[in-house]
């Protein structure tokens, strides 16, 4: 499986690696054939002049077993499967299609302008700027076929007016891709295989009621559950065997809704995962655990999201951690690098220039190396923000 699976990851890079052969101790698979290349042993290896690295495929439990063999026995360099596989391209990227989102959630950074009727640049990122994008990307060896396209970040994809365009393209391409939605747009596909390389598509609610929806999207309920049905069956219609699922967000006010929400999740076969909502922005975390959020704000974020247990789980921070957001790239809707997708437009290292001047893996990788070190990066570290975002609990009440 490991072996077939570089195989694949490998076989999609446009960039000139030459698969020679696969290696193997068992004596039953040597010299067979599998995806089309011989299965060597150790002698053949080692007299082999011309092999440039070995990749070592291979579960976590034998994978340095195997390395450690192989280090003893030849002086070609040898890589891990899941190191390699990072530096050739980008695992995921996030390419934020709609550069507004019209919901009103009151700790979100978006949500709260919307809401405090604060104008707002509402441009999107055409079907002519995405297919740029996604050429300039591919063709430089920046992201392959695996990489994950995020088609989201702070925007809310369906108000793209281009969108059905921008997924049936990467059908064709044959790209695999991520949706997340409020589900306020309706948007439906025509191509039959226009989901078929779609590996996650979420549906994010604030509740299961009108209240709710009133409370924290501004969205009426009825719509949007309407919207979720119709969407659902579009997918399933056209190619989807991702995953489908409900981010339910867990506030203090709609535990009561959660039974509901979960039956009608299972009802369109889709996964429900509840979780416990936190500051979406940078900033406005910042701003909370620096202890600047104003007295109005902070009293009604105490009444209506979880936060007891924030105090303990920063002090569980290793030192060392990494945040799962330094390995994706995100890149806005007018196609400039932008820190990651925590980051928000208020903070002073947000935006880090056009993406059309990578011109590489190494540069991107360069790139994110530069960006990591800023300022910004280094108040998240120390606030535990990182830590926060990956790690915050799911809602695991019966």
């Amino acid at each position: 499986m490991w072996g077939r699976k570089a195989f694949d990851i490998l076989s999609s890079y446009r960039n000139p690696y030459n698969i020679v052969a696969f290696g193997d101790n068992d004596s039953d698979k040597i010299g067979k054939v599998f995806c089309g290349k011989p299965i060597w042993d150790i002698d053949t290896l080692e007299r082999d002049k011309q092999i440039d690295l070995i990749i070592v495929a291979a579960s976590g439990v034998k994978i340095m077993e195997i390395k450690k063999q192989l280090e003893k026995l030849v002086s070609i360099p040898i890589f891990v499967y899941q190191d390699i596989r990072n530096q050739l391209f980008w695992p995921r990227i996030s390419i934020d299609i709609s550069g507004f989102c019209n919901a009103k959630c009151k700790w979100c950074v978006t949500g709260r302008k919307n809401l405090m009727q604060v104008l707002q640049d509402r441009s999107y990122m055409s079907f002519a700027e995405f297919c740029e994008i996604y050429s300039h990307l591919y063709k430089n060896g920046i992201i392959g076929k695996s990489t994950e396209i995020m088609l989201y970040s702070w925007g809310e994809p369906l108000l793209n007016k281009d969108y059905v365009q921008i997924v049936e393209f990467l059908a064709e391409q044959e790209q695999k891709f991520s949706v997340s939605t409020n589900a306020s747009t309706l948007q439906l596909v025509q191509r039959k295989d226009a989901y078929k390389n779609c590996c996650s598509f979420v549906f994010s609610m604030p509740g299961f009621s009108e209240e709710s929806y009133a409370r924290i999207h501004g969205f009426q309920f009825n719509k949007i559950r309407e919207n979720i049905v119709k969407i659902n069956d579009n997918l399933k219609e056209h190619g989807f065997v991702g995953n489908g699922s409900i981010s339910f967000h867990v506030y203090q006010f709609n535990h009561a809704e959660i039974a509901d929400a979960r039956n009608f999740s299972e009802d369109l076969g889709l996964s429900f995962d509840p979780y416990y909502p936190y500051f979406n922005g940078n900033s406005m975390m910042e701003d909370f655990l620096e202890g600047r959020m104003d007295d109005i704000a902070l009293n009604e974020a105490k009444k209506e999201l979880h936060l007891a247990h924030v105090d303990d789980l920063l002090k569980k921070r290793p030192k060392e951690y990494k945040c799962f957001l330094e390995n994706i790239i995100s890149i806005d809707c007018k196609g400039d690098l932008v820190l990651c997708c925590a980051a928000d437009s208020e903070l002073i290292d947000y935006s880090w220039g056009s993406v059309f001047q990578i011109s590489s893996f190494e540069d991107m990788k360069a790139k994110r190396e530069e960006m990591l070190q800023c300022h910004s990066c280094q108040k998240c570290r120390k606030l535990g923000m990182d830590y926060w975002l990956g790690n915050n609990p799911s809602y695991l009440r019966n």
